[in-house]
């Protein structure tokens, strides 16, 4: 009967083994108009982003154009 017992215990202590076929939260996730409006608006804030980081690295000078790498470690690395 102990046995028993310690399966059970066993078994219990390890609530996180869902079984694969268990649906998560995405699967019930509804998507309302307010939340596809700010997702519309977050987009266009990322690709506008993109855009200016894109246009910076082509006018943007490189500040050390004629350096090399050091050949043996720096006392920050």
């Amino acid at each position: 009967m102990a046995d028993q017992d310690d399966e059970r215990e066993i078994d219990t202590a390890a609530p996180d083994t869902a079984a694969p076929d268990t649906p998560d939260a995405e699967a019930f996730r509804v998507e309302t108009p307010e939340e596809d409006e700010r997702l519309a608006e977050s987009q266009h804030t990322i690709d506008e982003a993109k855009v200016i980081a894109a246009d910076l690295a082509r006018t943007t000078p490189d500040p050390l154009p004629d350096s090399e790498p050091p050949e043996s470690s720096t006392p920050g690395s």
